[in-house]
């Protein structure tokens, strides 16, 4: 995917990136799926200024392991609460077993979102952000695989 930078401060840029239909293959730009413009944050690997073009590109299984933080672990939550709520607290409340079960299993994916945003830092500056890899003309197709 490529886009063009509109700030370049220090190692990273911020590149706007108009989305077209033959980009849709890709998956690299899921977040935006249903908008056409964006911006992403990404590390400049290429020594690109504002006007640029630049060539984007996520490091290997980023994509995945992003998915893996950001679905897996509230799932996992939200089972050990149910879990918890089921096996635990339902024969000490007042409420039927399935609420209790339900409500803990909430507040496990709570507490897993909290948690997974206490280390965004770590994720941010590593290897879940997106790299500029190469300056590119504006009319050269970077989506093709």
């Amino acid at each position: 995917m490529k886009g063009v930078v509109t700030d370049a401060n220090g190692s990273f840029v911020t590149v706007h990136i108009i989305r077209k239909e033959a980009c849709g293959e890709c998956r690299a730009c899921l977040s935006g799926m249903t908008e056409k413009d964006m911006d992403i944050h990404a590390k400049n690997l290429c020594a690109a200024e504002v006007g640029d073009w630049v060539e984007l590109e996520l490091q290997d299984n980023a994509f995945f392991h992003a998915v893996l933080i950001m679905y897996g672990i509230p799932l996992l939550g939200f089972l050990a609460g149910v879990l918890l709520g089921h096996f635990a607290l339902a024969s000490l409340l007042p409420i039927p077993g399935e609420l209790t079960a339900f409500f803990t299993g909430c507040i496990g994916v709570g507490l897993c979102y909290l948690w997974i945003h206490s280390q965004n830092h770590r994720w941010e500056s590593g290897k879940y952000r997106p790299l500029a890899t190469r300056l590119v003309a504006e009319d050269e197709d970077a989506c093709a695989i």
